[in-house]
């Protein structure tokens, strides 16, 4: 069996070709019914998302289309939902100068209200798409990051890192070197999205050493593990993602630790199956020397956690371009491509190891950005792609995106969902009581 292009491909319920980038997001109604979104437009599914309807655009108070960047979709009470949506600050030329703005819709994101500034009078904020979420107390809560810093997203005169397909230098530069410092926070609100507040204990970015170096902490996402306690994931550059708990339902958090999560500079999304309480993760798992090499996004994966995100199982390769479902984390430093050219003229390039300046493989692209979404007896998993041409190197289809909609059963590897592992039975006995 082959995990190339995906693991057992053959047991997809639908696969759907898509073109909304970055920005995917899902809520489910009443009856059943599935709702995607961009933030600027929607479409339904009520078969399960094997068919959907055509989009139509979301109207704000004016009657104007909403321009939907970092969308994320949650429900409120009755048949209310929210969205949130990023805009940036008015006057400011600064890009990092950005706020998060809240809207509900009555009727399944046709007409919206007015906005309501979710970080007023706060730090900047930045916010992953489709990570808001609801917890038990009806509490909404929304991880945010912010930046700060000169440029955006690449310090300008420095060499690119990348590498060569067919002759042709393509970038495999994904914020490897940026000019700018990020942090997390996260915003929430306990009347239906009216007004916001933050956590109270300060950002959240890593520290590896007392008085040490401080690593730039973006793109969280959470999850309820239990009532009132939650857990997230952020993005780093030391090659895994790393996590936090928070045991007052978002109000303060623990220091980022490392996760057992190999990764690169890429996000990941925290799902909950209601039906077991087991977690789910989908992310880009990367090893370092496949970092090193240039294949920064080139395996998004799933697993499973049983006994509530202490571990993880049950690794799938949602998309890959490599056969193996799990990479050991290694090491925790900083991890980017070792090829690293100076593309602008009088900009000296760098030394580069032959044993990881390896020629790009035919198919060579990304698969990052996951949206998640669980049904009941399924999984909805968007996420972003781009394959190179194999004579040109250009970009295919740019802001391409992939819905798949596979059965929760895949995600155990074929394994019975609710079977309980003996040995999380006993590692659980042999934990110090509280």
């Amino acid at each position: 069996m082959s995990n190339v292009p995906m693991t057992r491909p053959e047991e997809m319920l639908a696969v759907h070709e898509q073109h909304y980038g970055h920005s995917v997001t899902f809520v489910g109604l009443e009856g059943g019914r599935i709702l995607e979104s961009t933030g600027a437009e929607f479409l339904y599914s009520d078969d399960g998302a094997i068919t959907w309807s055509e989009p139509y655009p979301a109207l704000d108070e004016n009657g104007e289309q909403l321009q939907g960047h970092c969308a994320s979709l949650v429900n409120l009470s009755g048949d209310a939902i929210g969205l949130a949506t990023l805009r940036y600050r008015a006057g400011s030329t600064n890009p990092h100068e950005t706020e998060m703005v809240f809207r509900t819709s009555e009727d399944q994101g046709h007409t919206w209200s007015p906005a309501t500034v979710m970080n007023q009078c706060l730090l900047r904020a930045h916010a992953l798409h489709d990570v808001m979420i609801r917890t038990v107390s009806g509490r909404i809560i929304l991880p945010v990051y912010f930046a700060v810093g000169q440029g955006s997203w690449h310090e300008a005169g420095k060499p690119f890192v990348g590498g060569y397909l067919n002759g042709n230098f393509v970038s495999s530069d994904a914020h490897f070197l940026d000019p700018h410092f990020c942090g997390s926070y996260v915003v929430y609100s306990d009347d239906e999205g009216a007004t916001w507040q933050t956590n109270s204990d300060g950002e959240l970015f890593i520290v590896r050493e007392f008085g040490g170096p401080a690593e730039g902490a973006p793109e969280p996402a959470v999850v309820e593990v239990e009532p009132g306690k939650l857990m997230m994931i952020v993005r780093t550059g030391l090659g895994r993602l790393f996590q936090s708990w928070s045991d007052d339902n978002g109000e303060s958090w623990s220091r980022l630790q490392p996760s057992q999560l190999a990764g690169t500079q890429a996000p990941g999304q925290l799902r909950k199956f209601p039906q077991t309480g087991h977690l789910l993760v989908v992310w880009t798992q990367q090893s370092e020397r496949e970092i090193r090499q240039g294949f920064i996004r080139t395996r998004l994966s799933s697993a499973i956690s049983r006994n509530g995100g202490g571990l993880w199982e049950h690794f799938q390769n949602v998309e890959s371009l490599h056969e193996a479902t799990h990479v050991e984390a290694g090491p925790i430093y900083r991890v980017r491509p070792e090829g690293c050219y100076g593309v602008h003229p009088g900009v000296p390039a760098s030394e580069v190891e032959a044993e990881y300046a390896v020629p790009f493989p035919e198919g060579y692209g990304r698969w990052s950005y996951p949206s998640a979404f669980v049904a009941e007896d399924r999984v909805l998993i968007s996420h972003t792609y781009s394959v190179h041409d194999s004579v040109t190197g250009e970009v295919t289809d740019p802001g391409a995106s992939r819905l798949k909609v596979l059965p929760i059963s895949w995600f155990y590897g074929g394994d019975d969902p609710a079977r309980e592992s003996g040995v999380l039975k006993k590692i659980e006995d042999q934990a110090p009581k509280p």
